[in-house]
């Protein structure tokens, strides 16, 4: 999937109308997925990308040494905050459309190894996605 389709999926999915907003809201969980996952199974998750989608991945991955335990109302603020998003039912619904989106593009063996590293109320998200 190109970088387009997948902001036209997640603007779709989240009901957006906005394709700005999309491509920002990726980006917030992008980042904030990056910094709760471990190195290895963010480069994991990386791997499985297309290249278009790697480098986005990358414009905004966090570099890090520890996994910054984000619960998920801190996660839903950091996606709010860094997104441009208007509230947090707004960031729910990007983070889910990102979710969803994302789990299109992986193994169903990649998504149980991200699914494992979140925190109960995001390894719920993740599945409902």
């Amino acid at each position: 999937m190109y970088k387009k389709t997948f902001i036209e999926r997640v603007n779709e999915y989240a009901e957006l109308k906005d394709l700005k907003k999309a491509k920002g809201g990726i980006s917030a969980v992008f980042y904030a997925l990056s910094a709760r996952l471990t190195i290895k199974e963010g480069e994991d998750l990386r791997a499985q990308l297309p290249e278009d989608l790697k480098c986005m991945w990358d414009e905004v991955k966090e570099t890090k040494v520890d996994v910054i335990k984000f619960h998920k109302g801190e996660f839903l603020e950091k996606i709010r905050d860094d997104g441009k998003l208007r509230d947090i039912e707004e960031a729910e619904k990007v983070t889910l459309a990102v979710f969803k989106t994302l789990k299109e593009q992986i193994s169903g063996g990649e998504a149980n190894h991200i699914k494992a590293q979140l925190p109960k109320r995001l390894k719920d998200m993740w599945t409902d996605a």
